[in-house]
């Protein structure tokens, strides 16, 4: 183990390690904290300071515990490290007593599953058999959260840390103290792209009859690892989309590498929901863009759980949650199929409720621990039905490939040539995931070649006949993961795919450089990741389907901002003349003006300015005069508004004066849209006044592109 010298070690994330007395002490901790502190070799933390809230509507994508779509409350791996690790208790403190009773409630569920037995419905066996899937014989039970680490917070516990350390939290900084002298001051502010440890390494993807593409196929302490998350593509029919088995942090950093958009995921199926298998799933559904809303299978068990694990994440209602997603139930014993793809499930043992998933030739363990003695020693001990036992042997029999969890250990399934045996006959083809090991014995190598693999990071495994995918649809797909192109018919956008040019770019080379003039050619990321930079500061990282340089092909200035490839980069280049027809088809220059505002607004500031560009397209500019009405108690909802300028004046039911909107860039006037009720209220200019109306066919759009635009309104609104 390393010994830090330094009083405050800087980690990646906005992320900080403070030693002291008392020990290191880590502040703000986002996913795969635990790998950078393991990679670098320092002490892990046992006192983890988290930061204050984001209040709901003060960010896009933030709320929370989460900012950008990423949980910097993910302490659950640094939880099992101290307890198992280190034998002790780690203790995590939040600036407020809501925070500390809501991450309680969170761990409660991802650590035990659901609390009462009633929200197990018709599976209320499943309880009992987590908790002997989780037995840990010191405690001669399964633990629970409570064993594992203590919660407490400066609002109602103080900040003595033992030892003469004390900490408070000064504003949007954490101030640590050594015997009443100041030590450290650590900003508690989240500021640029989190990135995370590693990306898979890009590959050719060849698709055939049955393709699996891992984003990774390890576990949470393997910092040279990610953890198991991977794309099926389960139809011959190359249109069709892929489905996401559970999902990795940092996931669109990571699609984007691999040269994926967010919008060519069809379906998302989440097996149980430890941090290492639902990470990913905030920032899909805050940050992707989607062609639909995001489809997410899993049992009503998990989905209930998961609503309940978001809302404290978020600290918005479950039903505000669940208004981010379009639920499909993947019980046990309820197969359903989505466009020629059949998707069944059966629970699998594990400390929590977990679902194995057969999909077409696809079957997927979760996590689980398969050992047909150990099966049986719980039917023994009454734990499983012998007709329980049979279904979990039998369960993946007949598959044309099987990813398997081979973790190791109490809770995961242990590689044994017995093992090896009993899968490799259930199917053609035996993926191993959920480890960092990443071979077999030379001489189980050597009887096992073509039958059993390892789901490294990147890996890419194809059964039956190989599908040809030409150059042309791939662009085609470019294009239309693009919400601002994909506005245009398809016969336009075919069209388009014969005029773009593809470009390719190593890594640190210049796309585009601030200053310099206009060449008038916009660019939509066709593989790989570029970085953006304004005044020498990166703001961003986009991939796949993300287009830039419209502001400057429009008004033939000086480019504004620097872009840069990050790793090699393919871009589709659109030349001035295609890119003006495109404009003047869809509109852009009449609505750069209001572009250029909402790019001055804070909430639009960390977007794309094309993602502005296209919202701009449907907002509607309306002009009212002082006393004019804008809509009336009892009125259907159709509309959604923006202040531009001017004081609205918000009365109730009985016309009393309940509010006067007069900051620019705030929305009102949602609720009825967004909850499609009535309006409970009426609006009235108190002076010359403009909005910007937003329709509600333009609402539904929304939210199926921009998620997280959509949860902004619902905060504003609630």
């Amino acid at each position: 183990m390393k010994i830090a010298n330094e009083r405050v070690i800087k980690l990646p994330n906005s992320t900080h390690l403070v030693n002291t007395t008392v020990g290191p002490i880590l502040v703000n901790c986002p996913p795969e904290t635990l790998k950078y502190i393991l990679a670098k070799g320092l002490e892990t933390p046992q006192i983890i300071l988290l930061p204050p809230d984001i209040a709901p509507g003060q960010e896009l994508g933030s709320s929370g515990f989460v900012h950008h779509g990423i949980n910097y409350a993910s302490v659950e791996f640094l939880l099992y490290a101290n307890f198992f690790g280190k034998n002790r208790n780690a203790r995590i403190i939040t600036p407020t007593a809501n925070q500390a009773e809501r991450l309680n409630r969170l761990l409660e569920e991802t650590f035990t599953g659901p609390p009462r037995l009633e929200q197990y419905g018709d599976f209320g066996w499943l309880k009992d058999e987590c908790q002997a899937a989780g037995y840990f014989p010191p405690l001669k039970r399964a633990p629970n959260h409570d064993d594992l680490c203590i919660i407490s917070s400066l609002e109602e516990n103080g900040g003595d840390l033992g030892n003469g350390v004390t900490v408070e939290l000064n504003r949007d900084h954490y101030r640590i103290f050594e015997d009443e002298q100041l030590v450290a001051t650590v900003s508690t502010q989240i500021q640029g792209t989190p990135r995370p440890l590693t990306l898979a390494p890009a590959r050719p993807l060849l698709r055939h009859e049955l393709t699996l593409q891992f984003i990774g196929g390890s576990d949470g302490f393997d910092p040279a690892g990610i953890t198991t998350c991977f794309l099926a593509y389960l139809s011959k029919d190359v249109q069709v989309q892929a489905t996401l088995f559970d999902t990795a942090a940092y996931l669109r950093m990571r699609l984007g590498n691999l040269g994926l958009s967010t919008r060519q995921i069809s379906e998302v199926v989440i097996s149980h929901l430890h941090e290492d298998h639902l990470a990913g799933l905030p920032e899909l559904l805050l940050m992707g863009e989607q062609r639909h809303k995001m489809r997410l299978l899993t049992s009503e068990v998990i989905y209930h759980s998961l609503l309940r694990v978001l809302s404290a994440m978020l600290d918005i209602s479950e039903e505000d949650v669940a208004a981010l997603m379009e639920y499909h139930p993947l019980n046990p014993g309820q197969p359903i199929e989505l466009e020629g793809r059949r998707f069944e499930s059966l629970y699998a043992v594990h400390t929590i409720p977990t679902i194995a998933v057969r999909a077409n030739g696809l079957y997927y363990s979760g996590d689980m621990r398969y050992d047909e003695n150990w099966f049986e020693e719980l039917v023994q001990q009454g734990v499983l039905t012998p007709e329980r036992k049979e279904q979990l042997i039998h369960f993946a029999e007949g598959a044309e490939v099987l990813v398997q969890d081979a973790g190791g250990g109490a809770i995961h399934t242990t590689v044994t040539p017995e093992l090896l045996e009993a899968l490799a006959a259930k199917g053609q083809r035996v993926i191993l995931a959920h480890t960092s090991q990443d071979e077999l014995s030379e001489e189980q190598a050597a009887h096992w070649a073509g039958r059993i693999e390892f789901a490294s990071s990147g890996h890419i495994s194809g059964m039956g006949d190989e599908i040809l995918e030409d150059v042309t649809t791939e662009v085609l797909e470019t294009i239309e993961a693009c919400p601002l192109f994909a506005r245009l018919p398809l016969e336009d956008l075919q069209k388009l795919t014969d005029e773009v040019e593809v470009i390719s770019k190593t890594d640190r080379e210049v796309i585009i450089a601030d200053g310099e003039a206009s060449d008038g050619n916009t660019y939509i990321v066709h593989s790989g990741l570029v970085e953006i930079f304004s005044h020498e500061e990166s703001v961003m990282v986009v991939g796949r389907g993300s287009s830039i340089g419209e502001r400057g092909a429009l008004e033939g200035w000086m480019r504004t901002n620097t872009v840069v490839a990050r790793g090699d980069v393919q871009l589709l280049c659109m030349d001035r003349a295609v890119f003006a027809r495109v404009a003047d088809q869809l509109g852009l220059l009449e609505a750069f003006e209001r572009t250029d505002w909402l790019w001055r607004q804070t909430i639009f500031r960390d977007l794309l300015w094309s993602t502005m560009l296209d919202l701009a397209l449907d907002f509607q500019p309306r002009l009212l005069t002082a006393g004019e009405s804008l809509f009336n108690v009892g009125e259907l909802a159709h509309e959604i508004y923006l202040l531009k300028s001017g004081r609205i004046k918000i009365f109730d039911k009985e016309r009393n004066l309940i509010d006067i909107m007069s900051e620019p860039g705030t929305f009102f006037g949602g609720r009825g849209a967004l909850y499609n009720t009535l309006r409970n209220a009426s609006a009235k200019a108190a002076q010359d006044s403009q909005v910007w109306a937003l329709p509600l066919p333009a609402l539904q759009r929304l939210q199926m592109v921009y998620p997280h635009i959509l949860m902004h309104l619902r905060a504003v609104e609630g």
